[in-house]
């Protein structure tokens, strides 16, 4: 998911999502879930897209 940003990752931001994932895979998938619906661009007007 986050490799669809288009971003690169700082090496800082690498570390802490390995020491996330390896203290909690739950706030992983959550984090992912809600990176996912708040980067996604925004639909056609009229249609629901993101906020």
């Amino acid at each position: 998911m986050l490799a669809r940003t288009g971003a690169p990752a700082a090496d800082g931001e690498l570390k802490f999502a390995g020491r996330l994932v390896q203290a909690d895979p739950d706030a992983t998938l959550a984090l992912a879930a809600w990176l996912e619906h708040h980067l996604e661009p925004p639909g056609p007007a009229g249609t629901g897209g993101a906020r």
